[in-house]
């Protein structure tokens, strides 16, 4: 069982009831990297839609990425 020692997020008050307060940490720019690192996420799943522009013709290219968000 993994047992976490910070949880992050922004003000909003439904957490409080949610979250332990020892280790619920609240911060006005705390979770700009969570969601910056699930949107690199949802653009580069896009390589798997043949109709957008991110679109990866090459395995290799497919594989590399893959494994660099999943596999690492």
């Amino acid at each position: 069982m993994l047992i976490r020692k910070k949880i992050h997020t922004d003000k909003l008050r439904h957490y409080q009831y949610l979250i332990p307060k020892d280790i619920h940490h609240t911060k006005k720019f705390g979770t700009n990297c969570i969601e910056r690192k699930n949107l690199n996420i949802r653009t580069h799943l896009k390589r798997l839609n043949r109709r957008t522009i991110c679109f990866s013709k090459s395995i290799l290219i497919l594989t590399s990425i893959l494994k660099l968000y999943f596999w690492t």
